[in-house]
């Protein structure tokens, strides 16, 4: 069994010879005067579908609520946190996420941890990202990232570390003693931290990716694929005729794209061209009327 390394620049994951790494984990811990309550841990579908907030309120009279998790997969890292120790304000009625995003220098590949070898061998390529996207082989070896020489993972995780988004920079590969280089775009991989916090306005909830219903009326609003290596493709279906407006903007907020949609008919079906954006995290909204849709889509290059 091969020990191996997740390359994702930023995160490091240790695995044994296994090529999907999920793993969805909570822990949380409660207190009173006297000392501990209760101590449970959720991992998998219990840990992806726990009610954090409804859980908080209802442990809201304990001296203390602890609660830590982590969702990983070979896109996204997001990590959870909340303390009520921390809390400044206990005497409000709702609960809030302060949701922090950046992202990471990624290739998606994965291979061993030899220290004393030339070059970086392959194990496995992750789907949808830069690597993918340039055709490198499994039976590559890594020898050099753009005029750097690569002994081992190790030094190749650096010289990513080292690089921008966005970068194109030149790998040298060999394969049976033959030697080549090929061109590959460095791509992003996401790392989220979500906080917990007591907040005196009701949140308002973003719309999951899937049918949902407002106040006003049934709405549908999917992006596909996600993640994407250019195009996204949009489906938008609503009982309201009024116009829709659709943006596209980058994590820090920034405005690229912005459409009216008049005589909306019931559904709006279009493809957005992200080709000539760094890889990365967009926002991809709708708004009809008072109501917004929002979806992230991660471009990998």
């Amino acid at each position: 069994m091969l020990l191996c390394t997740l390359v994702v620049f930023g995160y490091v994951n240790f695995c044994f010879g296994q090529y999907n790494i999920n793993s969805e984990r909570i822990s949380v811990k409660t207190y009173d005067s006297e000392g501990p309550v209760e101590h449970f841990e959720l991992k998998g579908v219990k840990a992806h579908s726990f009610d954090i907030p409804a859980f908080i309120k209802k442990n809201a009279h304990l001296e203390r609520v602890l609660i830590n998790g982590s969702m990983v997969s070979e896109l996204k890292t997001t990590t959870i946190k909340f303390d009520s120790k921390q809390q400044g304000n206990l005497e409000a009625d709702h609960i809030c996420q302060n949701v922090q995003t950046k992202l990471t220098p990624f290739l998606g590949i994965r291979g061993t941890r030899r220290k004393a070898q030339k070059g970086a061998d392959i194990l496995g390529i992750i789907p949808n990202t830069s690597a993918e996207l340039a055709k490198i082989s499994v039976s590559d070896d890594i020898i050099g990232f753009d005029g750097v020489i690569i002994n081992n993972f190790r030094e190749l995780q650096k010289a990513v570390l080292a690089s921008e988004i966005g970068d194109r920079v030149e790998l040298t590969l060999e394969n049976n003693s033959r030697q080549y280089s090929k061109s590959i775009v460095v791509g992003s991989r996401g790392i989220e931290t979500i906080s917990y916090k007591y907040c005196k306005e009701e949140p308002i909830a973003a719309p999951e990716s899937r049918d949902f219903l407002t106040d006003r009326n049934e709405v549908s609003f999917s992006t596909y694929p996600n993640p994407t290596n250019a195009t996204s493709q949009i489906n938008f279906t609503s009982s309201s005729k009024e116009d829709v407006i659709f943006t596209v903007r980058d994590i820090a907020g920034s405005l690229i794209h912005s459409e009216v949609f008049s005589n909306f008919k019931g559904s709006l079906n279009l493809d957005y061209n992200l080709d000539s954006q760094i890889g990365g995290t967009y926002i991809l909204s709708l708004q009809q009327g008072e109501e917004l849709y929002n979806r992230k889509v991660l471009l990998v290059k």
